[in-house]
């Protein structure tokens, strides 16, 4: 399991991608593709303001985007352990 803030974790094996926030927010193509999978995913913003990584991950046959507060370097650590 991996802890991405608050009272959040996330099976590491059902976890797709860590992107850190502002580059796929500036980067046409990942923007695009998180804005897609809006559509069918479930949002779940961990903190509103202070958002560093986006999470992708897919279990129960749903897609789920977690914004998170820890950056995405921290969060590629604590899964390496």
């Amino acid at each position: 399991m991996l802890h991405i803030g608050k009272d959040a974790m996330v099976p590491i094996k059902d976890i797709i991608m860590i992107l850190d926030y502002k580059e796929a927010m500036t980067n046409d193509d990942t923007h695009n593709f998180l804005k897609k999978l809006k559509d069918s995913a479930h949002q779940i913003f961990l903190e509103e303001y202070n958002i560093k990584s986006v999470i992708v991950a897919r279990f129960l046959d749903k897609y789920f985007i977690y914004y998170s507060p820890i950056s995405s370097a921290t969060l590629y650590k604590r899964s390496r352990t």
